[in-house]
């Protein structure tokens, strides 16, 4: 979801420690070693996860640091999928068993002959398969260590914490209401265990 064009949700995240003093050093290198991929159709992947451009999803090319808007860094995590309906794959799983019982005369396939032709179809199907395209935009801001990723599914945050982690080298925390009060009385010289001793009121109606 693009954070840039248009409203969307997003999730907050706090980057544990801080980048090196040699973190401009090689940056573009390592983006590039997690830059998307597209889907080939020789491919045995249902889903590559990557960087792109933040102004062009087809663009996964970073010779230079035009992500770099110091302090702040903005990229987008390109995701394709390719799905491919249980149904079919059931039905064409029981044709071609079906074909190689026939050609061979057997009564029946073992369980290892049986995954190994669905394993063979799938594979075949993935390549007639035509994958669907999302992109996710995120805005680091290097100084202060906060993230914002234009995301909120489990699935896809998770995936990219990971891609970060193998990208920087650095890990994520997310950010929710309560941590973002604990900084807030922390930032007034409060003690936090204050929000310890929160409970939700209830508002009347008037």
């Amino acid at each position: 979801m693009g954070l840039i064009n248009g409203s969307g949700s997003f999730s907050r995240y706090q980057v544990k420690g801080k980048p090196g003093d040699d973190f401009l050093e090689g940056l573009a290198e390592r983006i590039n070693v997690h830059a998307f991929q597209n889907l080939t159709e020789d491919s045995p992947k249902e889903r590559s996860a990557g960087w792109v451009n933040v102004m062009d999803m087809y663009d996964s090319r970073f010779p230079g640091i035009e992500f770099l808007k110091e302090p702040y860094i903005a990229m987008s995590m390109r995701v394709d999928e390719r799905k491919i309906p249980a149904t079919a794959i059931k039905q064409y799983c029981l044709e071609a068993e079906e074909r190689i019982k026939e050609t061979e005369n057997l009564e029946f396939l073992s369980k290892r002959r049986r995954a190994d032709i669905r394993e063979a179809v799938i594979l075949k199907l993935l390549k007639r398969a035509i994958p669907a395209s999302r992109v996710y935009d995120m805005v680091w801001n290097t100084s202060t260590g906060s993230i914002v990723f234009g995301c909120t599914s489990t699935k896809v945050c998770d995936e990219f914490q990971e891609l970060f982690l193998k990208t920087f080298d650095l890990h994520l925390s997310a950010i929710c209401p309560y941590t973002l009060a604990i900084q807030f009385i922390e930032k007034k010289g409060e003690s936090p265990d204050i929000v310890d001793g929160l409970s939700p009121s209830i508002r009347e109606a008037s």
